[in-house]
């Protein structure tokens, strides 16, 4: 892996981190809708169709961009797209310089020592961040191949060609053998393996959950609301 690959690498994954946060308010509005049903169900039957229309549109943005997530190639080696990176982490066949990128992950900070008792840090750094980099990379591949072939991607996979891309209006998705809670499972999975990519490829922690909790509250103000009408 050269420099420049690890360049496009970490600003693929930065892009799919702000894009994750994209989705968050999606996410947590029907979440919430749904976790407060019963609240909103006391409602006119004109605001109950309207909220189930919400529901279904929301749930049809978040599908297809979890579908381009996880399953979308791109076809310009300059444009690789998140599927790709996953794959070559994963592929045996995709021979990926992990020593490369475990290289740059161990690399000590510049910094100027001031007294002997000092001098063995950087060994103490680069040791606890191998045995950190090794955890972190095999946690990463095996979510990912557990990721890839779980039921709810296989759910997921054909979904959005055979019914969201020729949408006529109307979609069941229990009468489609699908399951709304698939989309928060593939979500969640997303953002662990995202959290993992960002450790690894730019080696910093990025405060996903302080959105996530900021979403969550928008979503119930917004739906509490909406049932006091």
């Amino acid at each position: 892996m050269r420099k420049e690959q690890l360049a496009k690498f970490q600003n693929q994954i930065n892009s799919a981190v702000i894009g994750y946060l994209n989705l968050l308010e999606r996410k947590e509005l029907l979440s919430v809708s749904i976790n407060t049903s019963s609240s909103l169900s006391n409602l006119d039957s004109p605001i109950q169709r309207c909220i189930l229309s919400i529901q279904d549109t929301i749930y049809a943005s978040l599908i297809v961009d979890v579908h381009s997530w996880l399953f979308d190639k791109s076809d310009k080696s300059s444009n690789l797209s998140p599927y790709n990176l996953l794959e070559s982490l994963v592929d045996p066949d995709v021979k990926f310089n992990t020593k490369r990128l475990q290289e740059y992950f161990i690399t000590t900070p510049s910094s100027l020592n001031l007294s002997e008792s000092g001098s063995n840090w950087q060994e103490d750094f680069v040791s606890e961040r191998k045995a950190k980099f090794d955890q972190v990379f095999h946690e990463c591949t095996r979510n990912i191949k557990r990721l890839l072939h779980s039921e709810e991607a296989a759910r997921i996979k054909p979904l959005r060609d055979k019914f969201l891309a020729h949408k006529d209006g109307v979609y069941d998705v229990k009468a489609n053998g699908h399951k709304i809670g698939d989309v928060f499972y593939l979500l969640d999975q997303m953002k662990n393996i995202l959290l993992s990519l960002n450790s690894l490829f730019q080696r910093v922690s990025y405060p996903i959950e302080e959105s996530e909790q900021q979403a969550k509250s928008n979503a119930e103000e917004f739906w509490n609301r909406v049932a006091r009408t």
